[in-house]
């Protein structure tokens, strides 16, 4: 998106001079919130997508060609369903789903501390079959959300299986050091903690205690990490933090005589 015509001053978001701008500064604004705010907004602004998306869907659905016999009513139960729904029917169901859908995502998210998997995305998936059918005004109310927000989690859990399984792999090599450092101090189970903050290797040297406890990282890891940070602190030190020591060097050649003359007494 262009530019605006002019700046605009927008409450709680400051000055704006385009639609990226405004979508950042949104972004930002809503991350600043407590996690109920985060979801109901999330929500929200899906559910209004979902609706005009649904109404302009509703409104060419409502030119039935079958009206005039020209062509014969659908066959699907629920697409004949959806078209008799209307504009406003179909914008107020699609609403609910993704409404529904972007909340409960969000929701599940904060609340396993940013993991997503299969069972996220079908949890959520049931949550919005379970809304569509509420409001879709189905005859047996109760069973038919169970059964289609059943329908909506299996369906969603295989694709995101499928797309799981044709994603590419890339080698994950921006926490290569952070992984070393963690394991040689016995704390690999912290390691999904530096991708959560983005604390990569380009990072390490500006770790402090603040950054490690916004990651969730407990204060007796954090003092053993930053201690161990500490000793490649220094501007004079060659050594790089977390890689290995290198070799001793050699003794000199009196002290090496000294000593093997001892150990042969």
């Amino acid at each position: 998106m262009g530019p605006l015509p002019f700046a605009v001053v927008l409450p709680g978001l400051g000055e704006v001079s385009s639609f990226e701008d405004v979508g950042k500064k949104w972004n930002a604004w809503l991350e600043t919130q407590d996690v109920a705010v985060q979801v109901l907004v999330t929500g929200l602004q899906s559910s209004i997508q979902g609706g005009a998306i649904g109404y302009m869907f509703g409104s060419i659905s409502a030119i039935d060609p079958s009206q005039n016999g020209t062509a014969p009513k659908p066959a699907n139960p629920a697409l004949d369903s959806m078209m008799k729904a209307g504009p406003w029917g179909t914008a107020r169901n699609l609403a609910a789903l993704t409404g529904v859908q972007a909340a409960a995502t969000l929701a599940i998210k904060k609340a396993r501390n940013g993991k997503e998997d299969v069972y996220s995305s079908m949890a959520a998936s049931f949550l919005s079959g379970v809304a569509y059918s509420l409001v879709s005004g189905s005859p047996n109310p109760i069973q038919s959300a169970i059964t289609t927000g059943a329908a909506f989690g299996l369906f969603n859990g295989l694709i995101y299986q499928v797309g799981q399984a044709f994603k590419p792999e890339f080698a994950d090599t921006e926490y290569d050091r952070g992984k070393y450092m963690l394991k040689t101090l016995g704390l690999t189970k912290y390691v999904d903690n530096l991708k959560k903050g983005l604390l990569t290797d380009n990072t390490i040297m500006l770790w402090n205690d603040n950054a490690l406890a916004e990651v969730r990282i407990p204060p007796g890891p954090r003092l053993l990490i930053l201690h161990h940070l500490d000793t490649y602190r220094n501007p004079s030190s060659v050594l790089k933090p977390a890689l290995p020591l290198p070799p001793l060097p050699p003794p000199p050649p009196a002290v090496a005589t000294a000593a093997a003359g001892a150990s042969g007494r």
